[in-house]
């Protein structure tokens, strides 16, 4: 099945809804504070359904968030409303590594391991050169991935997961194969979601994450025409070592 597709895309709020938008918009501002680049525009590439586009519209901070599921944005659009139309980011159906905005960006993120979806060299590098179109000289580009040496060292182990929402409850396993050939993790979600004992469907999806090493991630983003500033585990902020399954990594606009 396609990446979050329509089934998948409205269980997302339900099984992120722990996810810390607050605090990651904390963080970037953070960066762009020791790095003396102004949070004027952001451009947030893999929105998902808008939850730090629109943590940065709650800020004041105009942004526009892209991501290539047409499911995604039409919820990141539906909850935008909440703000006065002159004050909402813009929203965007576009592929990473191919979208256009006839704007220059001051910051650029790709947050919750986007660039991970990006699976050759190719690609990878289509995506970062695209970013770097989209940045202005001096720019920042903030984004997470899976580390490879805690991916490889630790191994991904099958997990399930329930939570409750408001159609119901989900239940979601989630499975790994890795294949450290091609340094991607092929990761398959079932969620099943029932109310009672009521069963009210069935999504099933598998997302082929990369997963890189520092050496690696300072080549690509060099040959894309930008210098990484550091890369630190995430959360967590120290020196990544074998058990940072992710890692926050900085990089600036040549």
């Amino acid at each position: 099945m396609s990446v979050f597709d329509s089934s998948y895309a409205k269980q997302y709020d339900v099984l992120y809804g722990d996810k810390d938008y607050l605090a990651e918009c904390d963080l970037i501002t953070e960066v762009a504070k020791v790095h003396d680049v102004s949070l004027g525009l952001v451009l947030d590439i893999g929105c998902g359904t808008g939850g730090h586009s629109l943590e940065w519209a709650r800020r004041g901070v105009a942004c526009v968030g892209v991501d290539m599921s047409p499911s995604m944005i039409v919820l990141a659009e539906q909850k935008a409303v909440e703000f006065p139309e002159a004050a909402r980011p813009g929203f965007l159906v576009g592929d990473a590594q191919t979208f256009r905005i006839e704007r220059e960006f001051d910051v650029a993120t790709m947050m919750f391991a986007v660039l991970g979806y990006m699976n050759s060299n190719d690609a990878v590098l289509a995506a970062l050169r695209n970013v770097r179109r989209h940045l202005r000289q001096g720019g920042l580009f903030a984004f997470d991935c899976w580390y490879g040496p805690a991916v490889l060292a630790v191994r991904p182990e099958g997990r399930v997961r329930v939570v409750d929402g408001p159609q119901g409850q989900t239940i979601r396993s989630a499975s790994t194969a890795i294949d450290s050939f091609r340094h991607l993790a092929h990761v398959t979600f079932r969620l099943w979601t029932v109310e009672g004992d009521r069963y009210l469907g069935y999504a099933e999806e598998t997302h082929a994450m990369r997963y890189f090493f520092p050496q690696e991630l300072c080549l690509l983003l060099q040959t894309a025409g930008f210098d990484m500033l550091s890369l630190r585990s995430f959360p967590g902020n120290e020196e990544p070592g074998d058990e940072s399954w992710n890692v926050f990594c900085v990089a600036r606009a040549t």
